[in-house]
């Protein structure tokens, strides 16, 4: 789990102080893997008892553990600079081994309970990985209703219920509407699904449950730049997979 990752599994914890340590830490990660717990304090102007409450709060151990975290991800970075192409594979072998791995048994809970599976993702890339889903899922015989547009998404609000659910894609996790929407199915006891970027964000502290992927930023050269969002694409199968999985395993303990 990345930094990135604690802080949203965590934020109801931080005060005021915390999240300036963080906004230090995340703006200067390279430079933070080599200082002192001290020096860290000093330049975020508190006390070194602050700091080690803060990376507590994270569930690590202390500021050692938070090191290790800053250098693995500093050398990510730093990968990242040299090849860009190998950087975008390493993403996605990484990123299929951790869901291998990663347990989904909220996630597909949350689904198998569910009266019905909304979806809505925003922007283009979300909207094509909403459509995606619904097919992939169709396949398996199962109906996934996927919310087009902003204006059939605030009509949804008068008829979902505490019985449904309902995927939130976005990018970010910051735009206005995927905000507003988030908090209009909160009011309304919906439980949220998100999938954004890995990074702190508004739409996943809204959610019942959080996915992540990770995108890679890279410089083409003259001046153009790409961001790979592939993962999207990987994540919603990987979601398909493991709840035909889950609904398997399930089917056998009731045979038994």
């Amino acid at each position: 789990m990345r930094l990135e990752e604690l802080v949203n599994k965590h934020y109801d914890k931080l005060n005021h102080s915390d999240l300036y340590i963080w906004k230090y830490i995340f703006n200067h990660k390279k430079d933070c893997c080599n200082l002192t717990i001290d020096e860290l304090a000093n330049r975020c102007n508190v006390s070194r008892t602050t700091i080690l409450r803060f990376a507590q709060k994270l569930s690590l151990k202390g500021y050692s553990k938070l090191k290790i975290y800053l250098k693995w991800e500093s050398e990510d970075k730093e990968f990242n600079e040299k090849d860009y192409l190998k950087v975008v594979c390493n993403d996605i072998t990484k990123f299929i081994n951790d869901m291998q791995e990663k347990d989904f048994s909220s996630v597909c809970n949350l689904m198998y309970n569910a009266k019905r599976i909304f979806v809505y993702g925003t922007g283009a890339v979300q909207s094509s990985v909403a459509a995606e889903l619904k097919r992939i899922f169709l396949s398996g015989q199962e109906c996934i209703y996927n919310i087009q547009g902003e204006a059939e998404a605030d009509m949804i609000l008068n008829t979902i219920s505490d019985e449904d659910l309902i995927f939130l894609i976005s990018l970010t996790g910051e735009s206005e509407h995927v905000k507003r929407l988030a908090k209009q199915f909160k009011l309304r006891n919906v439980p949220i699904i998100s999938i954004t970027k890995l990074k702190n964000n508004t739409l996943a502290r809204l959610s019942d449950e959080n996915l992540y992927i990770n995108t890679s930023m890279h410089e083409l050269g003259g001046g153009k730049t790409y961001e790979s969002t592939t993962l999207f694409f990987t994540l919603a199968e990987m979601i398909f997979l493991k709840y035909s999985m889950y609904k398997n395993e399930l089917e056998k303990e009731d045979k038994n």
